[in-house]
């Protein structure tokens, strides 16, 4: 018994791999591939925004020991600012992909958003103006 779900699992994974064609996010075709290119897409972002965090963080010390108090204002600001945007940014994609509550274009919707808000909040960091 067990060699035949064996093999009837293998040629039901077989089968998948072989029908999947290559993601293609340039043109993607039907929901899946959007909604995985979404999700690649936002992975980039999020991806930029950690790449730039060690520079930014490395800033805030640095003005801490400008000051010459011996504090962690602009480290700790700097960290409840990023906390609260992070929650912000999960509460609205979560809100935004909920124009499709239920349906397959709802995680494509939340990956957008977050994609977005996460390039918004970068160029934010990078100049220290909020547009």
């Amino acid at each position: 018994m067990k060699l035949v779900v064996t093999v009837a699992a293998l040629f039901m994974l077989s089968g998948v791999a072989c029908s999947e064609e290559p993601l293609n996010c340039l043109d993607p075709i039907g929901q899946s591939s959007m909604t995985r290119c979404s999700g690649l897409d936002y992975e980039k972002a999020d991806s930029e925004l950690n790449a730039i965090w060690p520079e930014l963080k490395a800033d805030a010390i640095a003005a801490d020991k400008e000051a010459g108090n011996d504090t962690h204002d602009w480290e700790d600001a700097l960290l409840e600012s990023q906390r609260a945007w992070l929650a912000f940014r999960d509460a609205e994609c979560k809100w935004q992909g909920f124009a499709a509550h239920g349906g397959s274009m709802e995680p494509m919707l939340a990956n957008i958003c977050a994609a977005k808000l996460t390039r918004d909040r970068i160029k934010q960091l990078q100049t220290g103006v909020s547009e």
